[in-house]
């Protein structure tokens, strides 16, 4: 590679930058978009061994049904950071409100009285506390922390809007709590997968979302 390939390359990686607005942007917003609506209906059967100690210790085989909504959040977290990741966020619910039922029981503005609801308001959490975590360092202590703390802001969010619904009788808040404590260890795995594999993703669509470069500009503007 001779050094104007070395220097236009350097032009595009990535260097911890704020993510520009460009048509590349707005193309991988569509992208991660549509990832969380097709992440919304997706099921996972996961099969593993489990201890349990009634009766003396023994493995038994524990299946899982897994929903990887929360792991593409935090994912779009890691992609686009604050800014954008809560566009995504945004077009997800406006979509789900007006467009079609992209929600996981629905859709519609009647849809606030699921407390499915509060799960979704609970992303816009997540990509504020994960975006800005691996935005000032993106090493495995803070992909582990915000993987930790994305997926407990949903889950925290969940809880607290499925109990205000429980108070007018729209929601069982019992029996979602013991739901949602069942699949946070699962998110938590699964949404620290999701952080390792943005990054090198991040990588890629940089050269979509980057700024023009400088030589380009430049050129441009010896141009006029």
């Amino acid at each position: 590679m001779n050094k104007r390939l070395i220097g236009e390359y350097r032009e595009f990686i990535y260097k911890g930058e704020k993510t520009p607005f460009t048509l590349g942007t707005l193309a991988v917003v569509a992208f991660c978009t549509v990832l969380l609506i097709v992440a919304t209906f997706t099921k996972l059967d996961i099969a593993h061994y489990f201890p349990e100690f009634s009766g003396g210790f023994h493995l038994i085989i524990k299946k899982f049904e897994f929903i990887p909504q929360v792991p593409a959040v935090i994912f779009i977290a890691a992609i686009l950071g604050v800014r954008w990741g809560t566009v995504v966020i945004l077009f997800y619910l406006i979509t789900g409100f007006f467009i079609w039922p992209v929600f996981a029981l629905g859709g519609g503005i009647e849809y606030v009285k699921s407390y499915f609801f509060g799960y979704i308001l609970g992303f816009f959490a997540a990509v504020l506390f994960a975006g800005r975590i691996l935005y000032h360092r993106y090493d495995i202590k803070n992909m582990l922390y915000a993987s930790i703390i994305g997926v407990l802001s949903i889950h925290i969010c969940g809880i607290f809007y499925s109990f205000i619904l429980s108070l007018f009788n729209f929601s069982t808040y019992s029996l979602n709590f013991k739901l949602t404590m069942s699949q946070i260890i699962y998110d938590i795995i699964f949404s620290f997968i999701a952080v390792l594999i943005a990054r090198p993703v991040k990588y890629i669509f940089w050269i979509a979302m980057k700024n023009e470069p400088k030589k380009s500009k430049q050129i441009k503007q010896a141009a006029k």
